[in-house]
């Protein structure tokens, strides 16, 4: 009979939660600082208040890779807390759970790419 080792799938799902919601708890609030506080008023430039600032600073590479980073942690701590807090409440549909909560994860990430990428 083989013998049972670690699960190292769940051991990967739960690392990468953890970086991205390190990720996230400095990127989110960083963003939400600079872009909806000091940016109204009037100690930052604010790009997102005008069609043509916002373009020229999507148009840069590094600001496209920031938002991309950005959204796709945020998604992936969504899709993982959302599989867990299922299989608290309702035992016996563990993976049903994951494909759900992961499929909503992979669907938002693939949204915010098409959409950042898509924007000239």
């Amino acid at each position: 009979m083989r013998r049972r080792g670690p699960d190292r799938v769940n051991a990967l799902l739960w690392a990468t939660f953890a970086q991205c919601a390190v990720i996230t708890a400095l990127i989110v609030p960083a963003h939400i600082l600079v872009q909806g506080v000091l940016a109204p008023l009037g100690i930052v430039p604010a790009f997102d208040q005008h069609y043509k600032s916002f373009a020229a600073a999507l148009a840069n590479p590094l600001v496209k890779i920031y938002l991309i980073v950005l959204f796709a942690t945020v998604f992936y701590t969504f899709g993982h807390r959302v599989r867990y807090l299922m299989t608290d409440l309702v035992h016996g549909y563990k993976p049903v759970f994951g494909a759900i909560g992961y499929g909503l994860a992979a669907i938002g990430i693939a949204a915010a790419v098409y959409v950042i990428l898509s924007v000239p």
